[in-house]
């Protein structure tokens, strides 16, 4: 029989000071180390060797005969009749460079797979479509999902079993198979079993094709009007934390669109009159607590791309270029709303940061810095007390100054981890600006840390990450009235439209200008939607800020040529998609062709088209004006459906519509009969397994397989007094979750916080006191992956207990309602996991007098 998945699966990926830090002479880091340094004299050499992406030359001297994507090795699997393993991820994964070192760089596992498969190699960062297409068959599969991402396909490209890491080694029940064991049973699938296995992959490929290619139009369109985009900042509000800043649970991401919308939403409100201080609370709360968090980089300037924990104190380290320009835009919107200083501090620190380490000779922008040193996640970002105060011990109070100011955070350890000596730099004391004196200190900290070796730089240019960074440059040059923003941006741009284009006019998605080379030496692969659509974005940026009149006429025309050119390739002109724009052009190497309805790690293409029309009808004026906004009110109309099911699922598409409204107050687009109730709870996306091929189990998630339920004892108290919150989670037979704190970095641990949920304006709407969660004793199982050491789970019913204190001005005889918030994942015992699940329930505290 086909194997099953056997365990969970661990993966990269699913989504800072407040002041400016003194400036020093730029100083070269050490040059950065491990995987993708190809060695003196290798023993291997594969096709990876003639590749452009950094990912794909990291594993160029692995003893497997891998192939990039692309007719040769295609052809290769059809002649020969033979599947294919398919390998994604991207070089700044953390588990990629794992699973290289456990599995790729095995020499009998090698062995294995170059007898048995056409071995293939995918930088998701230059084929985002196939990367979308197969992280959804792996979900669809496994109903998880994460990098790498491992699929075994027929020759005709049609997925029959997937994963993401797996080890080298086979585990003991219920640990999954080694990789080696698993490609000898798949590839005797494929010889004895051909009939099961191609049942299984065109059930697969049907399913994919129904969930991208046809879930839009099933969709049923809605009006939108304001009404919309008060319901989601409503639903961003109840995720709202309001003591630590942020929105959900740890891990916390930075959302960094969010903060635009609702800083565009606080404008328009305040504009008629209202008062709306809790919008505003949430986008400068959570900058705050960002700043001055450890997902900062307070002595390099720049932000790591999520927090590990709900206070912002321990990062995942990788530095992507994306969270870079989305949260300086993010900071420098901030400080012209509110004009504190601090926020045009951070934004400067940031592109202090992209300026010396994320920009390149001609002036593009590198797409990341990977998250280890030498197998060492964090190295180089971390610090000891006996380093600072060697550092800063002259004169001796220094150090005493700056440990008063900071604290180290300690990075979790792990089962199988290198630790990185000391912890990570979180500033104790939230909305306080570095004193000079700070600065300096800082200063020194960078001097000694350009002395480690720099964490692996991926330094090709993405057209979509390149778009990002110059619009967050002209924003720079705008607020802050830097022209060296706008020159960067320029240059940038510059680079773009002469060494990122084809021609015929058409963008490259990626470049990486070779060592010895004096012209960038380009991927082969054609831009996709979100290329062209942040790229217009920063040149309808620079447009906007240029004061010259030749230059505005530059940007703008560069920009419409774009807009026509995306058009022509993407634009849905038949309908039976749904309308609005598709993802890629038609290929025949594609099984799919989707649309991205929502927001990622970065606004789907499509709400960056709605903005781009919006501002180039606003820019053009007359007839082009008016039809860039037919064109811009289509496109909304055909994403209508999905922004009133899932308003926090498209927050920047409906963006789009806050800036529609505010320039025609009262305005509302009819998505056509019949209307959707944005009232009514979401129904469940579209989702479908591999068998609903002939119809239908939607995707399930861990709320599947654990009930929760949650109460207050005592349900009434004086303010100034303590009640205790519990949640008890009861947990299917058979099944299982994990504990807190979990027992590797790749699990999702079971976390659960209590907010107000009273309406901001209303009484009792404060942020509350929780102290002493307290987390179960934790059962033990068995995993692959952690050596000799079990993972800590709970089984049966897991009761969690808050302890929340009435606020001492709580008014008697009022009410106060608790919102607390759960996640986890649940496994089954014999190891298949299933999506982690949110969890939401309200309970009400009574305030008595005090006796």
């Amino acid at each position: 029989m086909i194997p099953v998945m056997l365990w969970t699966l661990p993966a990269c990926g699913k989504q800072a000071a407040q002041a400016e830090q003194a400036e020093q002479t730029p100083q070269p880091p050490k040059e950065a180390g491990g995987a993708g340094k190809a060695p003196a004299d290798p023993m291997h050499t594969n096709r990876l060797a003639n590749a452009t992406s950094p990912y794909l030359l990291q594993h160029a001297h692995n003893p497997v005969d891998w192939y990039p994507w692309g007719p040769e090795a295609l052809e290769r699997a059809r002649k020969e009749d033979k599947p294919i393993f398919l390998s994604v991820g991207y070089s700044t994964c953390y588990w990629c460079h794992v699973m290289e070192r456990e599995v790729f760089e095995n020499e009998a596992i090698a062995a294995l797979m170059n007898e048995r498969f056409v071995c293939i190699k995918v930088d998701r960062e230059e084929r985002p479509d196939l990367d979308e297409i197969y992280m959804t068959a792996t979900q669809l599969m496994t109903q998880s999902g994460g990098w790498p991402n491992s699929l075994f396909l027929t020759p005709d490209l049609k997925p029959f079993f997937a994963g993401t890491y797996f080890g080298a080694t086979d585990q003991p029940p219920p640990g999954r198979p080694g990789f080696g064991t698993l490609v000898t049973q798949l590839g005797d699938a494929w010889k004895e079993q051909r009939a099961k296995v191609n049942e299984v992959s065109g059930r697969v490929a049907d399913a994919i094709k129904n969930v991208l290619g046809e879930r839009l139009a099933a969709i049923p369109k809605a009006t939108l009007d304001a009404a919309l985009v008060d319901k989601t900042v409503e639903q961003i509000a109840a995720s709202y934390d309001a003591r630590e800043g942020g929105f959900g649970l740890a891990p916390k991401f930075p959302n960094d669109f969010y903060f635009s919308f609702l800083l565009d939403v606080y404008a328009r409100r305040v504009a008629k009159g209202d008062a709306d201080a809790a919008t505003l609370a949430m986008v400068t709360t959570t900058l705050d607590a960002m700043a001055a968090g450890g997902i900062h980089d307070h002595v390099g300037g720049g932000f790591h791309r999520y927090a590990t924990d709900g206070q912002w104190k321990v990062p995942h380290f990788e530095k992507m270029l994306y969270n870079q320009a989305a949260l300086a835009v993010a900071y420098l919107d901030a400080f012209a709303a509110t004009g504190d200083a601090r926020d045009a501090d951070t934004a400067r620190g940031i592109f202090r940061f992209v300026g010396e380490v994320f920009t390149g000779p001609d002036g593009q922008f590198y797409s990341a810095l990977d998250a280890e040193t030498d197998a060492v996640e964090g190295a180089y970002y971390t610090w000891t007390r006996e380093q600072i105060t060697s550092v800063l011990g002259d004169p001796p109070k220094d150090a005493a100054v700056f440990l008063a100011a900071f604290e180290l955070a300690d990075v979790p350890i792990f089962p199988g981890h290198k630790h990185p000596e000391g912890g990570t730099l979180v500033r104790k004391a939230r909305g306080e600006a570095n004193t000079p004196e700070i600065n300096a200190m800082l200063a020194k900290l960078a001097a000694v840390r350009k002395g480690r070796t720099l964490p692996r730089l991926d330094d090709k240019a993405i057209a979509a990450w390149n778009g990002m960074m110059i619009d967050a440059y002209a924003r720079g040059a705008e607020v802050l009235k830097d022209d060296a923003y706008r020159a960067a941006a320029v240059k940038a741009a510059t680079f773009v439209l002469e060494k990122m284009r084809t021609p015929d006019g058409r963008l490259l998605r990626s470049v990486r200008l070779a060592a010895d080379a004096k012209d960038a030496k380009a991927a082969p692969q054609e831009g996709f939607l979100e290329d062209y659509a942040f790229v217009i974005r920063g040149l309808l940026a620079l447009h906007r800020v240029e004061t010259d009149a030749a230059a505005k006429a530059k940007w703008l025309d560069a920009a419409k040529s774009l807009a026509a050119k995306a058009d022509e390739l993407f634009w849905d002109k038949n309908g039976g998609g749904g309308g609005g724009y598709f993802f890629a052009t038609p290929q025949p190497d594609l099984i799919a062709r989707g649309k991205d309805i929502g927001d990622n790690a970065t606004p789907g293409g499509n709400s960056v088209m709605a903005h781009n029309l919006l501002t180039l009808a606003a820019s053009t004026g007359g007839g082009a004006g008016a039809a860039y906004r037919t064109k811009a009110d289509e496109l909304l109309k055909a994403f209508s459906g999905s922004m009133a099911q899932s308003p926090r699922g498209s927050v920047h598409m409906l963006h789009a519509l806050e800036r529609l409204l505010a320039t025609a107050p009262g305005a509302a687009l009819s998505g056509g009969a019949p209307a959707i109730n944005i009232n009514a709870p979401a129904p469940p996306s579209p989702s479908v397994t591999p068998g609903a091929a002939t119809g239908a189990n939607a995707v399930t998630d861990s709320s599947a397989h654990v009930k929760a339920a949650v109460s207050v004892e005592p349900s009434s108290a004086s303010p100034g007094e303590t009640v205790t919150v519990t949640v008890a989670l009861r947990i299917d037979d058979g099944w299982h979750i994990n504990a807190n704190p979990a027992s590797a970095d790749f699990l999702v641990a079971t976390v659960i916080d209590v907010r107000s949920a009273a309406p901001p304006g209303t009484a009792n709407a404060t942020a509350l006191e929780v102290s002493d969660i307290t987390y179960p004793k934790p059962s033990t199982l068995k995993a692959e992956g952690l050596g000799n050491d079990a993972i800590s789970v709970y089984g049966g019913t897991a009761r969690i207990t808050a302890r929340v204190r009435v606020p001492k001005d709580a008014m008697p005889g009022t009410t106060i309602p608790l919102r607390v918030l759960a996640k986890f994942q649940s496994c089954s015992d014999a190891g298949v996991c299933l999506m982690p699940a949110d969890w939401t329930g309200e309970v009400v505290v009574t305030v008595k007098a005090k006796p």
